[in-house]
């Protein structure tokens, strides 16, 4: 089981001093770390880790702002014949709460905290970014979300309906991930955003409560 957290600068500490124990604590052989350290933003920084990918199998990709069920590591192993899952609902974003289990490309949700990716199909995504070919696939919104180097779930999500249209993916419920940015400084990407953009189907069993002691614990180390 392979996991690649994408990270920016800003959520390091996050990322390593919480993220990764919990990981590991879980049984996690492994978790690595993509950086955004140059600065690329959120769609280019995405599609380059992609085009990096190496090996086959699949990975478990997380933001640098989530907070993993008590299980994760047990859940996704479960999950890992298949394909691609998504671990993360939210209703703001417009997904259909319903659709839940394996489903068509259509009905995946829409946000990219926690989603396995077979690691072709990272590589294929990336080729289909980067050589343009995405651009005879898109809607108008594509181009205007490439204008602002955003919407890395919404390219991933074009890319499955459009080149793996007749295929059958993964929507985890309950999630696997909670959404908990509003607690380690906001939204990056979306500072102007006026609601907590937290998971729709989370079965929280105190794991929430002991971030927030965490928190301070490390605000005060």
């Amino acid at each position: 089981m392979k996991i690649l957290i994408h990270a920016c600068p800003k959520r390091l500490r996050y990322v390593e001093d919480f993220l990764i124990p919990n990981l590991l604590d879980q049984g996690a052989d492994s978790a690595a770390i993509w950086n955004d350290e140059t600065g690329l933003g959120n769609l280019a920084a995405c599609m380059e880790s992609f085009r990096q990918i190496r090996g086959h199998g699949g990975t478990w990709h997380l933001q640098d702002d989530v907070l993993p069920c008590r299980d994760f590591v047990a859940r996704c192993r479960e999950y890992e014949s298949d394909g691609v899952v998504y671990g993360f609902t939210c209703g703001a974003f417009g997904d259909d709460l319903q659709q839940t289990g394996r489903v068509y490309a259509p009905d995946v949700w829409h946000s990219f905290q926690c989603v396995r990716i077979p690691d072709e199909y990272a590589r294929e995504c990336a080729e289909w970014f980067f050589s343009g070919a995405w651009k005879a696939d898109a809607d108008p919104d594509l181009f205007a979300l490439q204008e602002l180097n955003q919407g890395d779930d919404s390219f991933f999500r074009t890319f499955l309906q459009t080149r793996h249209g007749r295929e059958r993916f993964t929507n985890a419920a309950p999630n696997l991930v909670d959404h908990v940015d509003w607690l380690i400084g906001g939204s990056i990407l979306s500072p102007w955003r006026a609601f907590l953009a937290r998971s729709a189907l989370w079965d929280d069993h105190g794991e929430l409560e002991d971030l927030k002691r965490e928190i301070r614990r490390l605000q005060g180390a």
